[in-house]
């Protein structure tokens, strides 16, 4: 019987301790109020806070203008960043190659390419260029 006592007693305490360890970084590093915060939101609006709203709206912009399963290639992000790797995520099952039919530019400013124009234009710095037909 005491066995058993000491045993559940010894199980509490484990499972108090972890709790703590699991939820003590949420208050120290003060994401509680963040992760309060996204749970409100909606999946797009939480894609977008997570992603950075102007990233975000760019990724919004290219999945409207591109065909489906079409070929890419991305211009204005260094390769394999994160911001790279989140644009071709939420692009899927459109492919990044390097002769492709579109060119995705982000902030690049005045980027030119030999045959491709201009083919959709969100800004001054964000639009996409895509291969000229001969």
């Amino acid at each position: 019987m005491k066995k058993n006592i000491v045993a559940r007693a010894a199980l509490a305490v484990w499972i108090v301790f972890w709790v703590l360890f699991l939820v003590r970084p949420l208050f120290k590093k003060g994401l509680l109020g963040e992760y309060a915060a996204l749970s409100v939101l909606s999946g797009e609006e939480r894609r977008g806070r997570v992603t950075g709203e102007e990233l975000y709206g760019f990724i919004k912009f290219c999945r409207a203008a591109l065909p489906e399963y079409s070929t890419y290639k991305i211009v204005g992000l260094e390769h394999d960043s994160l911001e790279h790797r989140r644009l071709r995520y939420y692009l899927y099952p459109d492919a990044e190659k390097e002769d492709p039919e579109f060119i995705l530019v982000y902030k690049t400013g005045d980027f030119k390419s030999d045959g491709y124009r201009v083919f959709k234009t969100l800004d001054a710095e964000k639009y996409i260029l895509r291969l000229s037909k001969k």
